[in-house]
């Protein structure tokens, strides 16, 4: 019976590799790094309202590692109404008690204040006697104090915030020539507010970190970043850094190698010796917009390089939502402008996983974070695998079964006819050399023979 040599090597690989494939990743030894430094998402799911995509969102941080979320609120939002932090307490955060939690309780939040509604009098001044608030006024330290206090009722802060990328706030004030400000007026009394607050967190909350938060998407907001630092270093305990999606000076999507990413995040903690939090990074994947899914699963290789090289030195990093928005989420409850943000995730919306996740999985088992968990290539050559069997044995079916089918008659009678016939075979051939070598065949030759040469 003749074996087909494809269905051979269909068999000799699978035995070959699935030990190798399927072998569970708990047996390995993950060595690890960056033991410290917490690794998780900022807003793990942002979408209000739907508790149930939401949860589903925190199922799925925790089973890809997550330790932190980071979120951000405006002041003036909080002091309508503290319903989205009690839901994020009650509803999420009390049922994944392992999650750090920090929080941007912003009195800036990015090129805009966002002071109470019923401080009605402050407005933007370059000089102390401007009328109007100030930054620094009792009236504005207390609030926020109170504001404070009723906040830390509701959730179990590891690090706050006062304000979030704060240079955006500051920048229109700034000299890109001379790398200084034209007016500090503003900027002084906001750093008094930010000390004063300092000092009553570590009195009240000494358990809690504080940060000052940054932006850093343009490569010129280094400028501004350094020209503040020391400004704000009597005001927190780590520097925060909200990179969102890098750009180029023009607010163009810029696609760094390794190297680049690693020194834009460098550059920063070169400027301090505080540590760093990277509170907010990503990029997109929808080509549409200037995105791409390799470049974003580049991209979390690129930062876990980076946290891998400056280890110790950061606090915390996150990573922007795990599931993207449905389309039009952003633009209709939000702005348009914010509609390009809707694909930083690293699952879509419906649940199907891109490249980024496999990166994600992998870089956090390389990490040390997920011990128990599946290395991505192996995700990825199982699947590959799979169907590479399933290919070879319906190519093998499809490519000999005529023929075998044809042959079937002879591979099934061919055995019995053989087993019958051969022993009559050897039997016969065996009795017939016995009977023409007999004596009595040859006895009268050799007489005949003897008796002519007697005569002769």
């Amino acid at each position: 019976m003749r074996k087909s040599p494809l269905l051979t090597i269909c068999i000799v690989f699978l035995f070959s590799y699935s030990t190798v494939l399927f072998s569970p990743a708990v047996t390995q030894t993950v060595s690890g790094y960056a033991e410290n430094v917490q690794i998780g998402f900022s807003w793990i799911n942002g979408i209000d309202g739907a508790s149930e995509m939401v949860g589903a969102g925190y199922a799925k941080a925790i089973e890809m590692g997550a330790q932190i979320e980071h979120r951000e609120y405006r002041w003036d939002y909080l002091d309508l109404t503290m319903t989205s932090l009690s839901e994020w307490s009650d509803l999420y955060l009390s049922k994944n008690p392992e999650i750090a939690v920090s929080l941007a309780l912003s009195v800036i939040n990015g090129n805009s204040t966002a002071l109470p509604f019923n401080i009605t009098t402050f407005s933007r001044y370059t000089s102390p006697a401007t009328n109007g608030t100030r930054f620094n006024d009792t009236l504005i330290l207390n609030t926020l104090r109170n504001m404070t206090i009723k906040v830390f009722d509701v959730l179990n802060l590891t690090y706050i915030s006062f304000g979030s990328e704060i240079n955006g706030f500051f920048e229109s004030y700034f000299d890109y020539d001379t790398k200084t400000f034209t007016s500090t007026a503003m900027l002084e009394d906001y750093v008094d507010l930010l000390e004063k607050m300092y000092v009553f967190i570590h009195s009240r909350f000494p358990a809690t970190k504080v940060l000052t938060i940054f932006r850093y998407q343009l490569p010129m907001d280094i400028d501004t970043i350094q020209a503040l630092i020391p400004y704000f270093t009597n005001t927190c305990d780590i520097f925060g850094i909200s990179a969102r999606i890098f750009t180029d000076n023009y607010g163009r999507l810029a696609y760094l190698s390794d190297q680049d990413v690693f020194e834009r995040f460098s550059a920063v903690a070169n400027l301090t010796s505080k540590q760093i939090a990277i509170t907010n990074t990503y990029t997109i994947s929808d080509s549409r917009a200037g995105g791409s899914e390799l470049y974003q699963a580049n991209y979390i290789h690129y930062l876990f390089n980076t946290i891998k090289k400056l280890d110790n030195r950061l606090a915390f990093v996150c990573w922007y939502t795990i599931y993207d928005y449905p389309p039009g989420y952003l633009g209709t409850f939000f702005s348009p402008f914010l509609e390009v943000h809707a694909t930083a995730g690293l699952l879509s919306y419906t649940g199907n996983v891109k490249p980024a996740y496999f990166a994600w999985i992998e870089e956090m088992t390389a990490a040390g974070k997920l011990p128990s968990y599946y290395s991505a290539w192996k995700i990825s050559l199982i699947s590959l695998f799979i169907a590479a069997i399933l290919g070879f044995l319906i190519f093998v079916y499809v490519k000999e079964f005529p023929e075998f089918k044809k042959d079937w008659p002879t591979r099934v009678k061919a055995p019995k006819a053989e087993k019958v016939e051969e022993p009559k075979v050897i039997q016969l051939e065996e009795k017939k050399p016995k009977k023409k070598s007999s004596p009595p065949i040859k006895e009268p030759e050799q007489e005949k023979g003897s008796s002519e040469e007697s005569n002769t």
